[in-house]
């Protein structure tokens, strides 16, 4: 099958530089990514094309990374030769950035050097393992045992995916499903192709077997039950209520953590393609099982937070905050592990807009960093800032800029332009009195809201009336007993 190119590690939308102030730790924040997989060094490698100010230890710590976790020799000499040039600029003065020269005196007379052992060994393993795995793939499609042959599809694939050949990975797994006997062999299929998606940008691939897997949970769940519904216990006074099953009971932690990870899978891909509002949804219907059984989510636990945080801000009014956000216990383990996110939704919520935007501007840099998120921050923050304008002039039939702008800690001018937008837009339904400096609603008198809604209907029963009038003229009168004319009785 054709796979759509995607880079590894999509290219950052603008260059971005990170402050002393900054509230940004890259190595605690890469410590919350997950290592087993090649999530951890994408990222570290999208953060170091995006910043020169944490490109030196993103860098360093890619190249750890992909030592261990992968056997990917073209990455590691890509992102060594990347390395190298950035040290080149410190040194030559081809780059400024404060916390890039910081981090260059720190580790000047002790830079990486590249490790020949590593690549030889990865190079050797990788081509006996692939041409291993190719060999027994053969004799399974010469046996004619779909098993094997779904097996060798998939170890083929993992073993692609750790080599860096992500489109290969794809077209393994997709061969496998031909072979798929169950369920749950397709679900196994799909959860691969959508990680490797993930990683290669694949939005629309994720989207597409998400669905697919959403579909195997479903017939696995039905097929373990022997598609019996087991009547709920009836638990009488002084009865003990029976113990569940430690089988069945692992069974359902296993099927809710898969079902929380296609949650999170989905709404990642909603986010790529814009859909700001499902992606919200998606995101905040995440549970908690996941973080403490399976394999965990295809997306560090802190990130889903952040997720779910824009687009909700974005997306939701401020009762769904409250509900879906505030309140939400599924959604309470990701915010604890960011705090400050919390905080900005807590200032939205209870309308302390200047306090919400200051937070979010102060750890804007974190979420330009986010290799799924970095194309959709200025949208987000756009739609937030809008939201907030209207809920904050919603309740007035008039105020003053200057109050306004005092609210949001802009100046007037800045408020005035955001004002005009809306309402050029359609948005807001009021006016500017530049003369005073006011914004003042346009709101209908309910009198003239009434009468105007009477004429209306009085002119609709008009028309319908006229109507009936013009479907009858010209029809003959027919009498009880009486034959139409052209026509001779029955007889």
């Amino acid at each position: 099958m054709d796979i759509d190119p995607a880079q590894p590690v999509p290219h950052p939308a603008r260059r971005i530089v990170v402050r002393d102030d900054t509230p940004l730790d890259l190595d605690q924040l890469a410590a919350t990514w997950d290592g087993s997989g090649r999530n951890k060094i994408t990222r570290l490698l999208f953060v170091a094309s995006a910043s020169p100010s944490l490109a030196g230890p993103a860098l360093t710590l890619a190249l750890g990374a992909i030592k261990e976790a992968t056997l990917d020799t073209k990455l590691y000499e890509d992102t060594f030769y990347a390395y190298r040039k950035h040290l080149r600029a410190l040194e030559a003065g081809d780059e400024q950035d404060p916390l890039a020269l910081s981090w260059f005196e720190s580790v000047k007379g002790h830079e990486e050097q590249v490790d020949r052992e590593w690549l030889e060994a990865a190079r050797k393993e990788a081509q006996t393992g692939l041409d291993r795995l190719e060999i027994e793939l053969k004799g399974y499609m010469t046996n004619l045992i779909k098993e094997s042959i779904r097996m060798g599809y998939r170890d083929l694939a993992r073993f692609q995916y750790r080599t860096g050949d992500l489109p290969g990975a794809v077209r393994s797994y997709t061969k496998s499903r031909e072979f798929c006997t169950t369920s749950n062999h397709v679900l196994e299929m799909c959860l691969g192709v959508i990680e490797v998606a993930l990683d290669m940008a694949n939005y629309a691939f994720v989207r597409n077997y998400v669905v697919k897997a959403e579909s195997a949970l479903e017939g696995a769940q039905a097929a373990s039950s022997g598609g019996k519904s087991k009547a709920a216990p009836v638990n009488l006074p002084g009865m003990v209520a029976p113990a569940q099953d430690p089988i069945e009971a692992a069974k359902e932690r296993e099927r809710k953590s898969v079902h929380e990870r296609l949650t999170v899978a989905g709404g990642v891909g909603h986010l790529g393609s814009s859909a700001y509002n499902k992606a919200a949804h998606a995101f905040t219907d995440i549970g908690s099982e996941a973080l403490v059984s399976g394999p965990g989510h295809f997306i560090p636990p802190a990130d889903i937070a952040l997720y779910a945080t824009l687009t909700s801000l974005a997306c939701f009014t401020r009762s769904a905050l409250k509900t879906r956000v505030l309140e939400n216990p599924g959604l309470r383990p990701f915010l604890d592990l960011e705090p400050y996110l919390r905080d900005i939704v807590r200032a939205f919520y209870d309308s302390r807009f200047k306090v919400g935007l200051e937070l979010l501007h102060k750890h804007e840099a974190r979420f330009h960093l986010d290799m799924h998120l970095a194309q959709h921050v200025d949208p987000l923050l756009r739609a937030i800032k809008e939201r907030a304008l209207l809920a904050y002039f919603t309740p007035f039939a008039s105020v003053s800029l200057s109050r306004m702008s005092s609210a949001f800690g802009w100046p007037e001018d800045v408020m005035q332009g955001a004002v005009v937008d809306l309402i050029q837009r359609g948005q807001m339904k009021a006016r500017i009195d530049q003369a005073k400096g006011v914004v003042v609603a346009r709101r209908t008198e309910p009198r003239v809201e009434a009468f105007r809604n009477a004429l209306e209907q009085g002119e609709k029963m008009q028309r319908k009336a006229a109507a009936t009038q013009l479907r009858y003229v010209g029809r003959p009168l027919l009498f009880p007993g009486a034959v139409s004319a052209g026509h001779g009785s029955a007889d």
